[in-house]
């Protein structure tokens, strides 16, 4: 009995000393990067660095967190930041922080707020590669009902989001990506150019992208201290959107050169495509000078489609424009990330 104390007793003390080794160097690990990254020229200010969790976890938490970049001009700042890990399991980090929090860029600052229930926290799952700059396997992060406001004056808000990212098994810049929002509230401003009428219900129904995406980099640490890894190729397996009796479906494939300019072609549905031509004309996408020239470009297409007032046709980019056939319906998106 008194053996099984010594060996309980001399078995708790190891775990103890390697536990508090570990905390050590997750205290230490933050404390460098913070260091380096003010060495670096950013703005990286945190009040207090903790380490608790004994004995089955390290919860590292940061107080008052303040980051920007100075390349690209992006910074956040968060009343605390907390990630958990399992003594056993180093690799899956669970992040959490208040729902409350500041995003800005040059161009304009965001405030990020809960939207109903108090006390709200966002949590994100991570799988990562620890003796591999910290890769990133997969990424899991749902929000419940959200609200963004912007310095600009528009504010929009919605019911329920998530993103899920997984990396392609046997490659190292290929991830599949889902990102769902539902019961979205576009902002006033947008609501009152697109529909000046107010035809369209207040709330869009549902946002979905499904994509395989490729990058010129991985998403490891270096995507937050060096540069964010830019689109090389997307695949795309469903981009959706339902806006009253309006929705839009598009699929394809699309390489992106290194500029962020997508060439390829997409397969797109558009129902109700009459009141998205509306939609494009009040937003000067379409100008008024074409309007009806795209309206009859476009009722062709419904016919050979077989119905009046949905379109299946393809989506041409090229050159930096979009077209419908032969038809130019505006610039080609960036898809440059900052």
């Amino acid at each position: 009995m008194k053996r099984l104390l010594i060996w309980i007793f001399g078995v708790g003390a190891l775990g103890g000393i390697a536990w508090g080794g570990g905390a050590m160097v997750s205290e230490t690990a933050a404390t460098r990067w913070l260091d380096d990254r003010q060495a670096d020229g950013w703005v990286a200010e945190v009040s207090d660095i903790s380490v608790s969790g004994f004995p089955l976890q390290f919860v590292t938490e940061l107080q008052n967190l303040e980051l920007a970049d100075p390349e690209t001009g992006l910074a956040w700042s968060v009343a605390s930041l907390e990630f958990r890990q399992d003594v056993l399991r180093l690799d899956r980090i669970e992040a959490r922080w208040p729902a409350v929090q500041v995003i800005a860029s040059p161009y304009e600052r965001l405030n990020v707020s809960e939207l109903g229930a108090e006390g709200l926290h966002l949590q994100a799952a991570l799988d990562v590669q620890p003796t591999n700059r910290f890769a990133l396997d997969a990424l899991h992060v749902d929000t419940g009902p959200l609200q963004v406001s912007s310095s600009d004056g528009w504010q929009t808000q919605w019911e329920q989001g998530s993103l899920i990212l997984t990396r392609v098994a046997d490659t190292e810049t290929t991830y599949d990506i889902m990102a769902l929002a539902t019961a979205m509230t576009p902002p006033e401003a947008w609501r009152t150019r697109l529909d000046p009428a107010g035809v369209l219900p207040a709330i869009m129904e549902r946002a979905e992208v499904q994509v395989t995406a490729t990058f010129d980099a991985p998403w490891d640490m270096d995507a937050i201290e060096v540069a964010r890894p830019q689109f090389t190729a997307l695949q795309i397996d469903e981009v959706s959107m339902r806006w009253g009796d309006m929705l839009f479906r598009a699929t394809g494939t699309l390489d992106v050169t290194a500029g962020g300019v997508p060439e390829g072609e997409l397969a797109v549905r558009a129902e109700n495509w009459r009141a998205m031509v509306d939609l494009a004309s009040n937003a000067g996408v379409v100008p008024e000078r074409l309007r009806g020239t795209a309206e009859a470009m476009l009722e062709v297409l419904a016919g050979l489609s077989g119905s009046e007032e949905n379109i299946d046709a393809t989506l041409s980019f090229s050159n930096g424009r979009v077209f419908i056939g032969p038809l130019p319906i505006g610039h080609a998106p960036s898809l440059r990330l900052r």
